[in-house]
């Protein structure tokens, strides 16, 4: 009887103890992917910033419209400083090339 009282009131630690570790488990491979994603999406500012930026000096609009939505959810995982300039310089491109406007 004795040892079922002690189960009976030491229950509730043995199960934070258990989870303590699950949930900083899941913790660290959420934050992982977060990094994770937000670093491809910083990869895909800079390339497109490489392509058009660099090379093209114009950046046609439906490139601009996606690259909106993908700098949204850059800044929305706390992406900021050197995206957020090549994204605002991107931006600022003529939608087409020189004379052609």
């Amino acid at each position: 009887m004795e040892l079922f009282e002690y189960v009976k009131s030491s229950w509730p630690g043995w199960v934070c103890s258990a989870f303590v570790p699950v949930i900083a488990y899941l913790y660290s491979q959420v934050m992982a992917s977060r990094n994770g994603v937000r670093a491809l999406l910083r990869a895909e500012i800079i390339r497109v910033y490489n392509k058009y930026h660099d090379d093209l000096h114009y950046c046609p609009i439906y490139v601009k419209q996606s690259i909106e939505d993908v700098y949204k959810q850059y800044h929305a995982l706390h992406g900021n400083g050197v995206g957020t300039k090549l994204y605002e310089e991107i931006m600022a491109l003529p939608t087409g090339p020189e004379g052609e406007e």
